[in-house]
């Protein structure tokens, strides 16, 4: 079968390999349609997460069980179910978690195989939003992190987590949300999606503060630009450094929180908002295309034209 392989030395290939068995647990799922993610950026780039090539790329899609025919979203994330994080519920925080796409083969392929409790019916979604279920259950699990706001919010960039996270915000009715990126067309989507203020930087003090880029800076300022007693919820994984002064965070009693990710039902229920997504920021591209696309994402040689970038695989 045709597969979007990490083969190392920073590059892709659309390469024809094995097709996958089903070991016992889990079911074929034939993907219909794959999101391209940061993540994915980031291994090819080989910064963390670390994925060893060759890897076929990719956790979030859907696509349809082959043993019943039923439209699916996978949930990427494995969890061992034995650990302490998994008997507190916390399966996204297993110590032994794996993830489709980045420690097993992923959704850039014709089939995968899937373990059958990490499928979740796909219901009324096109396939667009669907496959937008994991940026949405990671806006989701940030939103829960912090306290419920009632005065301004700040979200810093508008790429797909961004917009997930003002899309799970307005979805449960906070007001008062400004939304920052350097990008003009970024924050034209951001104001269609209901953000009440949008700007290149951030201004002002905020009840919460979510970083979804993960830079130095933008962690600083998350961390830094919060209220006394307020919360900054860090998102993104740009960086691997967090560096800030201490006396502010510890003379304000700010709060700083790592988000990760999802809990199993939190991905169940951000499955449950996907109809009400609107996907105008998102731009679907022929698998044909993949290796081309990637490429040329990774050189930076895309127009902004969308957010998010996907890969239409196959026919529903």
């Amino acid at each position: 079968m045709k597969a979007l392989v990490y083969v190392g030395d920073a590059r892709v290939r659309r390469l024809d390999v094995d097709a996958p068995q089903a070991p016992e647990g889990e079911v074929l799922v034939q993907v219909l349609q794959a999101g391209v993610c940061g993540t994915d950026m980031c291994i090819v780039r080989d910064e963390r997460p670390k994925a060893e090539a060759p890897m076929t790329l990719g956790h979030e899609f859907v696509g349809l069980r082959l043993d019943t025919g039923e439209r699916v979203i996978v949930n990427p994330l494995l969890a061992c179910g034995h650990c302490r994080a998994c008997g507190e519920g916390r399966a996204h925080l297993c110590e032994r978690r794996q993830v489709i796409g980045v420690h097993r083969s992923g959704g850039f392929a014709d089939r995968v195989s899937v373990p059958v409790g990490n499928l979740v019916p796909a219901g009324d979604t096109t396939a667009a939003q669907a496959a937008m279920a994991d940026p949405i259950a990671t806006g989701l699990h940030a939103f829960r992190l912090g306290p419920q706001p009632l005065g301004p919010v700040a979200v810093l960039g508008a790429g797909s987590i961004g917009l997930s996270v003002l899309f799970v915000l307005k979805r449960f009715g906070v007001r008062d949300i400004t939304v920052t990126d350097l990008s003009d067309e970024r924050l034209a989507f951001a104001r269609a999606l209901g953000a009440d203020v949008t700007a290149a930087g951030i201004e002002g003090s905020f009840d919460v503060i979510y970083d979804t880029v993960g830079t130095v800076s933008t962690r600083k300022d998350a961390a830094l630009k919060v209220r006394a007693g307020g919360t900054a919820v860090l998102v993104g994984l740009h960086s691997a450094d967090l560096a800030m002064p201490a006396g502010p965070v510890i003379g304000g009693e700010r709060t700083i929180k790592g988000s990760f990710g999802y809990t199993p039902d939190e991905f169940r229920e951000a499955v449950g908002m996907l109809p009400e997504l609107d996907t105008g920021w998102v731009h679907t591209v022929p698998f044909e295309e993949a290796e081309g696309m990637f490429t040329a994402l990774l050189e930076g040689r895309l127009p902004p034209r969308q957010v998010k970038l996907q890969m239409r695989m196959s026919a529903a």
